[in-house]
């Protein structure tokens, strides 16, 4: 077991812990509400890498070379980001998340339940999140900084999912989509990068530095990600990759197809994202276009452009060598995964 799958174990494990108790005392309320909070226990368990709370644990750990008392928050780091992926599943009409079923899926019932359940239930995550803040040991002027990073990362976040949404209803420059994705994946790992470094007692000049390298790591992984969305196969994503298409995003390689494509690739592509109900047919041809063109390794460069940069600034910290090398390894595993998708 290398140390990213034992740093995992342990947050499992403490994850398992809170979520068993918060049942039990939710059956006390009504019986309906700890079944709920048995579902979101197990929705929150599947397995998978804790990239986010593993980012603050080893940011921690570099300044401290401890670990025991950030798991509490590490906690909270994987309730915060839980509550925005039922969200995210929500209204991107993802039907799977982690070999089972998205969260709205998961009652039977009728849709309106699944999705009432699905907003109510993020809600409720971010408010345990700052509850496990509130209650965790640490000085209460760094906890109050990290509440405050918390809150205006969530704002953020929704934010920028607010500006993707709408991207599905026009066409966005490279410009806006840095708009949007500053405050996307890159508000996530600034939340849990700064919240290690804050609680670990980080000096000032690192703070700036990691905040800048969580933008690079997030648009990397951003990039990344859409890409995955976008040209992973079902069986290396876990479920269809026909969706991003079909709800007519328009991630960064898509922007750049319509920059590189010529005018009849780029009229056709365009006719395939507005339409929005197409077939495997015309969406292998959006796929071919994007590549085609350029613009599927245009997006993969500056996807590898941000990874460096994030680890030229990480190795500028006072961490320790062994966090410098984990998100070292992290990140690179992002820009080289990138050659998966062809």
């Amino acid at each position: 077991m290398n140390d990213m799958d034992e740093y995992t174990e342990l947050i499992d494990q403490r994850l398992r812990s809170y979520y068993e108790a918060i049942s039990k005392e939710a059956r006390t309320y009504h019986p309906f509400i700890g079944d709920v909070s048995a579902q979101v226990g197990e929705f929150l368990l599947r397995k998978g890498k804790r990239i986010a709370s593993c980012s603050t644990l080893l940011t921690y750990k570099g300044y401290t070379d401890k670990i025991d008392d950030i798991l509490d928050v590490c906690v909270g780091i994987e309730l915060y980001r839980h509550g925005i992926l039922i969200h995210d599943d929500l209204v991107d009409r993802d039907e799977q998340r982690r070999g089972g079923e998205a969260f709205h899926r998961l009652f039977a019932h009728d849709d309106r339940f699944g999705e009432s359940l699905a907003v109510f239930y993020g809600n409720v995550l971010f408010s345990q999140a700052l509850k496990t803040l509130f209650e965790s040991n640490f000085d209460e002027k760094h906890v109050g900084k990290v509440i405050k990073l918390f809150l205006d990362d969530y704002k953020a976040v929704n934010e920028s999912q607010t500006l993707d949404i709408l991207f599905e209803y026009k066409e966005p420059t490279v410009e806006e989509w840095y708009v949007m994705a500053s405050k996307r994946a890159a508000s996530l790992f600034r939340a849990s990068m700064l919240t290690g470094a804050i609680l670990g007692g980080a000096p000032a000049q690192d703070l700036q530095i990691l905040e800048e390298a969580a933008m690079h790591v997030g648009y990397s992984f951003d990039i990344q990600d859409d890409i995955i969305g976008t040209f992973a196969s079902e069986e290396q994503y876990g479920r269809s990759t026909d969706g991003d298409i079909l709800l007519g995003k328009k991630p960064l390689h898509v922007i750049y197809a319509y920059q590189l494509a010529n005018g009849k690739e780029q009229d056709e592509l365009r006719s395939i994202i507005r339409a929005k109900k197409v077939g495997a047919e015309e969406i292998d041809r959006a796929r071919e276009i994007i590549k085609g063109c350029g613009a599927l390794a245009k997006a993969k460069e500056t996807s590898r452009t941000h990874a460096r940069k994030a680890i030229e600034l990480i190795n500028k910290t006072s961490m320790s060598d062994e966090s410098k090398n984990f998100f070292k390894d992290f990140i690179d595993f992002v820009a080289e995964s990138l050659d998966w998708y062809k």
